[in-house]
């Protein structure tokens, strides 16, 4: 009994956003939200798989737990593999979920905080085919809602979960079910830093999902290049030269890489960066990106020190 009742609190701490309301989930996926507190006793019916819960990311006051990137596609545990090393190479540790179509990324926190400061610091990871929750900032209603993992999904009647990579394939983390206590107290969660949005992209692209794919764009010591990034409006820049989207996506400039010497499938993304100055850009097919300053050098064909003299003569 003493195993149970520290199962369901380790459950609930993590897992559970919002308390005082959840959804069940229909046969058809789809979710009927229920209008009354999620307590124990329905948590423990989700587990065993009488029913099945999901829970809003927010809580009431608009604070998260955690954050998830939703890969909803044939490929998408590869795709958050490749994620999940990024992170890492950042000091974030984040757990990988199985789902129907694909699979769940999630970084848990070590106390909860409002949504804008966890958007803040993961929403860059996150491509733009993926979903990133909270999908809003706090004060905006209810917000999203994500299925309470190790249940039964109630259209594929299937368990979904948590797995990492091993040598001869898959690893199940979370089964068999005389380990799921310990591997649940196990689970690190990180501290949230506070993370300042760039003045220029809060004001018209706080709505845009953001990715940085390849690398961190993270730097050391002083570097007049990265303040010189960090000073720009990178978005307005890179728009005089890429016509983009309200998601700030458009066709690659760079069209040697691109099959005819011309992009077709819009693979060119502008994001917000994870820390001033960094990477801002990406293509996909290209799989490559990088700083404001990169995407000048390689727009105009111009050496790392061409570029910057230009840009010390205000001729850029």
């Amino acid at each position: 009994m003493l195993a149970i009742t520290s199962y369901m609190e380790t459950y609930q701490r993590l897992f559970v956003g919002r308390s005082d309301d959840y959804a069940i989930q229909l046969s058809n996926g789809r979710y009927r939200r229920v209008g009354k507190p999620l307590t124990k006793s329905e948590v423990f019916d989700h587990l065993i798989g009488r029913h099945t819960c999901g829970t809003y990311v927010m809580d009431q006051d608009g604070r998260c737990r955690f954050a998830v990137i939703d890969a909803d596609m044939e490929d998408g545990l590869a795709r958050l593999w490749q994620i999940q090393d990024q992170l890492a190479t950042q000091g974030i540790i984040s757990y990988v979920e199985q789902s129907r179509r694909g699979g769940h990324l999630w970084v848990f926190f070590a106390a909860p905080v409002p949504a804008s400061q966890a958007r803040a610091w993961l929403l860059s990871f996150c491509p733009s085919d993926m979903e990133f929750y909270p999908k809003q900032d706090e004060g905006k209603g209810y917000g999203s809602l994500i299925r309470l993992p190790l249940g039964v999904h109630r259209k594929s009647k299937q368990r979904y979960p948590f797995v990492e990579r091993g040598a001869a394939g898959l690893v199940t983390l979370s089964a068999p079910e005389e380990q799921r206590v310990a591997w649940l107290a196990s689970i690190q969660r990180m501290d949230v830093p506070q993370v300042k949005r760039p003045a220029a992209a809060t004001a018209r692209h706080t709505h845009t999902a953001s990715f940085s794919p390849s690398r961190s764009g993270r730097t050391s010591g002083p570097s007049p290049i990265r303040d010189w990034n960090a000073s720009q409006d990178y978005y307005q820049l890179i728009s005089r030269h890429v016509t983009l989207n309200e998601k700030g996506v458009g066709k690659c400039p760079f069209g040697d890489h691109h099959t005819g010497g011309e992009d077709t499938q819009d693979s060119f993304k502008v994001y917000e960066p994870g820390v001033p100055g960094g990477y801002c850009w990406y293509c996909y097919t290209w799989q490559r990106g990088g700083s404001l300053f990169d995407f000048l050098k390689y727009y105009y064909h111009l050496s790392n020190q061409e570029l910057w003299e230009r840009i010390q003569a205000e001729n850029i």
